[in-house]
């Protein structure tokens, strides 16, 4: 099975890499992802649910980062075991480059093999499953890059506008906005 693709993403390079080895990012992105532990040097262990041609089981995967060149590219093995319903194997091949406002590229390459029960259920299912789940993936990563950048731009703001009045001023300022919204709703105090 080969899957392949490219993600625009609004993030630089480096913030990209950052969240690509994020446990908690990716547990949030990766599709039925119980837990992902980083045990270092670029190993995580992911346990996964996942429901396919009508096999819903739990995955123990291991999940290795070799020929990483931060913030540009690793290579990524997988090995995940379902038990009897089967195992899968692969490497992917991560790619990220810089766009020209200032967001990346994601290209991503994927083989793996697919063995046991989850193996014979046929190569349409198998795929059109690991399809889907690379797309689930992309999106949730890709809402959480947005989300991080929004943050961070509304952040910046913030911190501008809360600089202007030290916070007694502002206190003050609400307290003042809350007296003539009363006013102007009730007409007397």
């Amino acid at each position: 099975m080969d899957v392949k693709g490219k993600w625009i993403l609004p993030a630089t390079p480096q913030q990209t890499w950052e969240a690509l080895n994020n446990p908690e990012i990716l547990k949030a992105c990766i599709p039925g992802c119980e837990s992902i532990t980083d045990t270092g040097n670029g190993h995580f262990e992911v346990i996964q649910v996942l429901s396919v041609g009508g096999y819903k089981t739990r995955f123990n995967s291991t999940l290795t980062l070799e020929d990483a060149d931060p913030p540009h590219s690793y290579v990524l093995r997988f090995e995940g075991n379902a038990g009897g319903a089967g195992f899968g194997l692969g490497r992917a091949l991560i790619a990220l480059q810089p766009t020209g406002d200032g967001g990346t590229q994601m290209n991503y390459q994927a083989a793996a093999e697919i063995g046991g029960p989850i193996g014979s259920l046929g190569r349409d299912t198998v795929d059109s499953t690991a399809q889907s789940l690379t797309e689930s993936f992309f999106s949730r990563f890709d809402q959480m890059m947005r989300g991080a950048a929004q943050a961070q731009a509304s952040d910046g703001v913030l911190e501008r506008v809360w600089g202007v009045m030290p916070p007694w001023a502002w206190a003050v300022s609400t307290l003042v906005a809350v007296f003539v919204v009363y006013w102007g709703l009730h007409g007397t105090w």
